[in-house]
């Protein structure tokens, strides 16, 4: 079936970075036509920053798959993220949203200004049982560091998923019928993710218990630096059987082996753990089948050590077992690497509708391009107008530019005839050169109109919330005013002030001060309130220093954003006037290029 349409979809781990290109064809079928999986190469022990190391990797994978896409969906580890199942009273439909939020706050560790979070409601375990949300949340500077170094390849995020939720989506696809228990691990680098999944309801616990504490503890048994660990892990490592199972010959294996049994028995204590809970607080039943995925669940014997220890059927995972492989697949390859397939199949489903699992993160970057792209049609309605009304002008004037030159022709036509009547003629030609010039006034003006609309947009588009300009006035300053301060008044650091320090007014006048524009604008007075009130919600000040450095991004204003203090002139605070409801403000804003009142 031919594809419609391709998705790229990129998994970042704490240590492995995959890829994988799917063709979706009309009915919702995935193909799988390029996969690739690069180690990161970061040492856990360290504090390193890891865009220093998923840039390049992510574009090296791209390179030598020959991956040229705009745009790829994201996942990002569950270790990362803060994960909260939480009960809901019974509330109307249009109350949940609000519950929801209150949750959140009670419940998210960071002040929930400082994270990007998302949740889902899922379905009533007990029939008129209170209902159920999953919160999840991450902290945006976290978020937009990992987006910042994966659109640093040139690409564009257009969607962000967290890896547990896409492994879940993936599991529902590949295994549609399962309605029974089903305990999915998922062993990781950092982390192990323990995912029930029953009928149509799941829960989801985050165990620190993975790959890098077996590499750490070899690591200190043996005195190795930690890459030479993981190393001797992958390259000797299994799971001891313990028992009557007689030790290998290689002693280091033998040792190996001893301390991965000593980590996953540990593991294995949170799983029983979480199975208790899950029976006994959420009323769920016991696993009837446990699945193994993640990079760590490639261990030689751990399904044998987890079926004995759980005794239960354990089975790998096979993410691909419902997707179409293409021609150009390297099935060895795939082979080795179906371990990690799992979330990329998840994020591509969601390319083909609804899935069991929609949790998606904004981080701020990704935010702001989704409202700019929500406004978009409303400036093209904008700009569109101003076009017609130019169009509707031009031809206004173009008709009475025709009639004049067809008078001009009909008078020199009869100049031939009737020479006694050339003053008239004279005159008709003057009145068609004053037209013309009109004309040209009119497009010049024109011009100008539109420069005004372009620096109004640009103030309201970078305005924050709780800040609202109350006068704008255009105004003149001469080339002396940059030196002194007679124009702007009160030198001094700008933390506050009275509301009409350092202005001066309208008319003011003298050297190097500000003037009433008579034949151009090139600065703009700007007065207006905050809300800063200690009875209400608090927007603190330093909102707008963010708002000059804003203004400062745009090409209509001339800023210094070392020296905010001269487009900021003064500002008043709670502390110096704490009886007002709103604190005042005042902005002195140079244009780079001036507007002139005469075309």
């Amino acid at each position: 079936m031919a594809s419609v349409h391709k998705v790229v979809t990129v998994d970042l781990g704490t240590s492995t970075l995959k890829f994988g290109e799917f063709g979706i064809s009309r009915g919702g079928a995935l193909t799988l036509l390029r996969s690739g999986v690069a180690e990161l190469g970061l040492d856990p022990n360290k504090e390193e920053d890891r865009a220093r190391f998923i840039t390049p990797t992510l574009a090296k994978l791209f390179k030598d798959n020959g991956i040229r896409t705009r745009e790829v969906l994201l996942s990002i580890s569950g270790q990362s993220v803060f994960m909260r199942f939480v009960k809901l009273p019974v509330v109307d439909a249009a109350q949940i949203e609000q519950m929801v939020t209150f949750e959140a706050q009670q419940n998210v560790p960071f002040p929930i200004q400082e994270v990007t979070w998302d949740y889902q409601m899922m379905p009533n375990r007990t029939a008129g049982g209170e209902a159920e949300a999953v919160i999840v949340a991450i902290k945006k500077d976290i978020l937009e560091a990992e987006v910042e170094a994966v659109e640093r390849v040139g690409v564009k995020i257009k969607q962000v998923d967290v890896a547990p939720f896409a492994l879940l989506n993936a599991f529902r696809y590949s295994e549609p019928s399962t309605d029974e228990c089903a305990l999915i691990i998922d062993m990781g680098a950092r982390s192990t993710n323990l995912i029930f999944v029953e009928k149509s309801c799941f829960w989801i616990r985050n165990v620190p218990i993975a790959g890098n504490q077996i590499s750490q503890s070899i690591c200190n048994e043996m005195q190795e630096p930690f890459i030479a660990a993981e190393t001797l892990k992958k390259g000797k490592g299994f799971v001891s059987l313990g028992g009557v199972y007689a030790d290998p010959e290689d002693a280091d294996a033998a040792r190996i082996s001893k301390l991965i049994r000593s980590t996953m028995t540990r593991l294995h204590v949170d799983i029983n753990r979480s199975i208790a809970y899950y029976r006994t607080t959420l009323n769920g039943s016991s696993p009837k089948r446990v699945y193994l995925s993640g990079g760590s669940s490639q261990l030689p014997y751990l399904d044998l050590f987890i079926s004995d220890k759980l005794n239960l059927p354990v089975v790998f995972f096979n993410p691909l077992r419902n997707v179409n492989l293409g021609g150009s697949i390297n099935q060895s390859q795939l082979q080795q690497n179906n371990s990690y397939m799992s979330e990329l199949v998840g994020l591509a489903l969601r390319e083909t509708g609804s899935c069991p699992a929609e949790i998606m993160l904004d981080a701020p970057t990704l935010a702001a391009r989704k409202d700019k792209s929500r406004k978009q049609p409303y400036f093209f309605a904008a700009l569109a107008a101003w076009v017609l009304l130019f169009v509707c002008l031009a031809l206004s004037y173009y008709q009475q530019i025709n009639l004049a030159t067809a008078t001009a022709k009909k008078l020199r036509d009869q100049t031939l005839s009737l020479q006694t009547v050339a003053p008239n003629i004279e005159k008709s030609a003057k009145e068609m050169d004053a037209l013309q010039r009109t004309f040209d006034l009119a497009v010049r003006l024109g011009q100008q109109r539109n420069d005004w609309s372009e620096i109004l947009a640009a103030l309201n588009d970078k305005i924050p919330e709780g800040v609202w300009i109350t006068t704008l006035t255009p105004m003149y300053e001469s080339s002396g005013g940059a030196e002194g301060t007679g124009g702007r008044g009160g030198g001094g650091p700008r933390t506050g002030g009275g509301p009409g320090r350092g202005l001066g007014g309208p008319g003011a006048s003298g050297q190097g001060g500000l003037q009433t524009p008579t034949t151009e604008i090139n600065v703009l007075m700007i007065k207006g309130l905050y809300h800063a009130h200690a009875k209400t919600e608090m927007v603190d000040s330093a909102r707008l220093g963010d708002f000059v450095n804003a203004l400062a991004q745009l090409p209509y204003f001339d800023i210094d954003t070392k020296k905010t203090s001269e487009t900021l002139t003064s500002f008043t605070t709670p502390e110096t006037d704490p009886t007002s409801f709103a604190q005042q403000f005042s902005m002195h804003l140079k244009l780079k290029q001036s507007i002139s009142l005469r075309p």
